[in-house]
């Protein structure tokens, strides 16, 4: 019996070894995980006081993994469960990682943008009770579609444009906090079914 076990065991170890092996250790996934580490590297750079233009390029480049992971994905036939995933949690904790960033950033500098955060996340305020839903009910939280992945490219570019310090961030903010709700709403309305 002993023996059985340890056979079933071994033999689950070596699937999963193989499973991180193809479906997570692979060029997306990694390009994906490179956006983790730029985002810790895009709020050390505004806590040491780089200028707006290398943080919103930085950040510009790591918002740009996002799509370089999927387009690597297809490209190279390594399309996963797993990578789409990582990617949509990935998204998430870039945007909460930066704007939670620059929230003590603003607060701490006295600037006035604190209420443009909260427009731009828009989508994952609302979206949150949707998410706490879907994991009571253990319904799948990792539901892909165009609306968000609009929104995860327009907070991108509208978070950038802050960080650059554009004069007419108003506009790409009203517009990224519209999408953002639309998304938001149909996240948690998909929740609740």
């Amino acid at each position: 019996m002993k023996q059985k076990t340890k056979v079933k065991i071994k033999k689950i170890k070596q699937e999963i070894k193989q499973e991180i092996k193809e479906d997570f250790l692979n060029v997306p996934n990694m390009i994906t995980l490179v956006r983790v580490v730029l985002s810790f590297f895009v709020v050390y750079m505004i806590f040491q006081g780089y200028s707006r233009l290398s943080i919103a390029l930085v950040f510009g480049f790591a918002a740009a993994t996002d799509c370089l992971d999927g387009y690597f994905a297809r490209k190279l036939k390594q399309t996963s469960s797993i990578g789409a995933r990582l990617d949509q949690v990935t998204d998430r904790l870039f945007t909460a990682i930066v704007a939670i960033a620059l929230l003590i950033f603003f607060v701490k500098t006295n600037q006035g943008k604190i209420l443009f955060l909260f427009i731009i996340t828009s989508r994952e305020l609302i979206g949150l009770p949707g998410f706490l839903i879907r994991i009571v009910r253990n319904k799948d939280t990792y539901k892909v579609k165009y609306i968000g992945k609009l929104t995860t490219f327009v907070q991108s570019v509208t978070i950038a444009l802050l960080i650059y310090g554009v004069s007419w961030i108003i506009y790409p903010v009203i517009i990224t906090g519209l999408i953002g709700i639309v998304s938001g709403v149909d996240y948690l309305r998909d929740s609740l079914k």
